[in-house]
């Protein structure tokens, strides 16, 4: 099968999976709470504990993907969450809640752990495997906005059928997805005898770079997870304001993300992750000051513009800072990185939402100004001066015919 065949199957089925699972986080939440009759605090501890026990098994998930490669453990990673949005609609307690959400963690888990080595290995190039991760962020970014719009025209936000409605329909493109996928497969990770997470875990400026991606997750969470239940059943605003707020967030990503990322070329990486780190902080301090309906809807576009930086800079970074012996183990690390900002996210802000819409807003722009002096502590400045230019790198090899 031609590299170029493979990498255009990979760019449909990831846009097809990031738009059936970006679906679902601003429904999350209000499903729980609203539907299905939970506190507040405990929906938010639900996701947040099924998350936590999903995360669990990214150390296992980056040893397979050394063995086995990328293509095998995105198929599975379709098949699992399919299971759990399947049986979605039918949670009925927090146990049930904890377990649904365990599944799809590791299946969450499984893709991204996979998704970064599996697009580097049919990209052509650094500048290539941004633009191909930017573009698999557009699908997820429409899905946020689906879910968006969704809320938005819901009759009743108590209805448990147009919940069930969206579960099946997540389960059926994530099926899609897997099927576009079928045959294709890549060669196993390079590894060699001294490859393990000891080697991983010595590289501290790797390790450093997962942990800043913390700060920038959490404040990511903070928007699709937690704005739509603080719009809704805080700030008492009609259900169109949150599918206003998304939606425009959704087609500012949408227009930008292609000549954001043509700008961002032209000036070092950690550049562009620094004025992520400033647009998210003032958004959350503009939300925390003055929390009216323009607020929220051009906090929104702004948070998308941070995100359209962010998210496929921070993702290619990490991508050529893992130590090529164990690229793997590296990714599964990276995304623990997303997988406990996930997990963590709902019961971390929910509890905070306890104290006020003030103290949850404030914090994540903390939060979001902390990752300024951390993404240039990551910068390999003495690299950059004395090292001559690359040559051009051919395109990956590994892609089996």
């Amino acid at each position: 099968m031609g590299v170029s065949l493979v990498r255009t199957r990979f760019a449909i089925a990831s846009i097809i999976d990031s738009t059936a699972s970006g679906v679902w986080p601003p429904f999350a939440l209000l499903f729980l709470v609203n539907a299905q009759h939970m506190t507040e605090t405990a929906a938010g501890m639900s996701l947040t504990a099924g998350g936590l026990i999903g995360v669990t098994t990214g150390p296992a998930i980056g040893v397979l993907l050394d063995r086995i490669g990328p293509a095998k453990l995105v198929i599975a990673s379709n098949v699992v969450r399919l299971a759990g949005f399947l049986y979605y609609p039918h949670t009925g307690t927090v146990w049930e809640a904890v377990v649904v959400a365990t599944v799809i963690s590791v299946g969450d888990r499984l893709f991204w752990t996979s998704n970064a080595p599996f697009a580097k290995a049919v990209s052509k190039g650094e500048r290539d495997l941004e633009r191909l991760l930017g573009r698999q962020s557009i699908g997820r970014f429409a899905g946020f906005g689906l879910g968006s719009a969704l809320i938005g025209i819901m009759p009743d936000t108590a209805d448990p059928a147009i919940y069930n409605v969206v579960n099946y329909a997540t389960a059926a493109l994530l099926g899609l997805a897997a099927v576009v996928l079928l045959g294709i497969r890549t060669g196993a990770r390079e590894t060699t005898a001294k490859a393990g997470w000891p080697i991983v875990l010595r590289d501290r400026r790797y390790v450093a770079i997962c942990a800043t991606q913390i700060l920038f997750c959490l404040a990511s969470v903070g928007k699709y997870t937690v704005l739509p239940l603080v719009v809704i059943n805080e700030l008492r605003e009609p259900q169109w304001v949150v599918a206003a707020a998304m939606i425009t967030g959704t087609v500012v990503y949408i227009v930008v993300q292609e000549p954001v990322l043509r700008i961002a070329e032209r000036f070092p990486r950690g550049r562009g992750m620094v004025a992520a780190a400033g647009l998210f902080a003032v958004s959350f301090t503009a939300l925390a000051i003055f929390p009216a309906i323009p607020v929220i809807i051009a906090t929104s576009a702004v948070m998308s513009l941070a995100e359209c930086l962010f998210s496929p800079l921070s993702t290619a970074a990490a991508a050529d800072a893992a130590p090529k012996e164990a690229q793997g183990r590296a990714s599964a690390l990276f995304q623990l990185s997303w997988g406990v900002s996930v997990a963590l996210g709902p019961g971390l802000l929910t509890g905070l939402l306890a104290l006020g819409t003030g103290p949850l807003w404030l914090t994540l722009a903390m939060i979001s100004a902390a990752a300024v002096p951390a993404v240039i502590a990551t910068q390999p400045r003495l690299r950059r001066q004395s090292a001559q230019p690359e040559a051009p790198q051919p395109p990956r090899a590994d892609v089996q015919k």
